[in-house]
């Protein structure tokens, strides 16, 4: 029993310590003028290689604790690092003019959205390459292409907001009002997109949390809280969709369901199950 509390208060730190540590370092955001970026981003390398360090010293120390398919969660439990750094950021994404005064503080921010999807996608690899999840054909192939679909979709839609900076200068380079740069850069179908690309990611991440309950490598929270999330997420992005970004009164808190760091937050939870998922030799195995 105290076993089983200890480690659930473990795993409970693990979950809120983005933010915890975020916020520790919010003082430093860019977004603050006499802040430095530099400083921001120095902070920020120096925690990520701190949470490297712990987790290869834990791997090491406890290898024998972990099952195998856990080595793999660490690289989720290090989307940490890229969550820390946009909480830290204490603000959202600035897409107002003013941003091109200070454009690499939306750079960063997609930096630290595209080393997330690439931790995602190695942990990924991982599974399929040594089919961890013991998965037969079709369900792996269909796993495989979502994940396909899930990632393409992240990739390009980081890559399309990193360039916002460049694209409205270029927009006002051209006589156009900055005003009018918003609703043409971030179209409806572009919106659309990232509907169906939340659709996927969101479906996916919960396929995921449920193979990884019936191989018993996390325990029965996981699969709930990941779900819950999900089917949050995905009525965002179906809200969203219908209404075209235009959520009526009272149901504008789905905004928070459909921006691109809840889906990592969720892999992060994932990773935390995993890697609090403990060896048992005894009758709670």
């Amino acid at each position: 029993m105290i076993k089983k509390i200890a480690i659930a208060l473990a795993a409970f730190i693990l979950m809120i310590l983005p933010f915890v540590v975020g916020t520790q370092i919010g003082g430093f955001t860019p977004y603050v003028e006499t802040n430095s970026f530099s400083t921001y981003v120095l902070i920020w390398a120096g925690i990520s290689i701190a949470f490297v360090l712990i987790i290869v010293v834990a791997l090491k120390y406890f290898f024998q604790s972990f099952e195998k398919i856990v080595v793999a969660g660490a690289l989720l439990f290090l989307l940490i690092s890229p969550i820390v750094g946009i909480v830290g950021l204490v603000a959202p994404p600035d897409l107002s003019v003013t941003m091109l005064e200070h454009p690499e503080r939306e750079h960063i921010r997609y930096l630290f959205l595209f080393i997330a999807a690439f931790l995602f996608g190695f942990f990924f690899l991982i599974l399929i390459w040594n089919n961890s999840l013991q998965m037969k054909n079709p369900a792996k192939w269909i796993m495989t292409l979502l994940f396909i679909l899930a990632f393409a979709e992240l990739v390009w839609e980081f890559s399309h907001h990193y360039l916002y900076p460049e694209a409205m200068k270029e927009w006002m380079d051209q006589g156009k009002k900055a005003e009018e740069f918003g609703k043409s850069y971030d179209s409806i179908s572009i919106i659309n997109i990232g509907v169906l690309g939340r659709l996927i990611q969101f479906s996916l991440i919960s396929w995921l949390a449920i193979c990884l309950y019936k191989l018993q490598q996390v325990r029965i929270w996981s699969p709930i809280v990941t779900i819950v999330f999900s089917l949050a997420g995905i009525g965002s992005a179906t809200m969203i969709y219908i209404t075209e970004m235009n959520l009526p009164k009272g149901f504008e808190f789905l905004f928070l369901f459909f921006i691109p760091g809840i889906p990592f937050l969720l892999l992060y939870w994932l990773g935390v199950a995993m890697i609090t998922r403990f060896k048992r030799s005894d009758s709670e195995q």
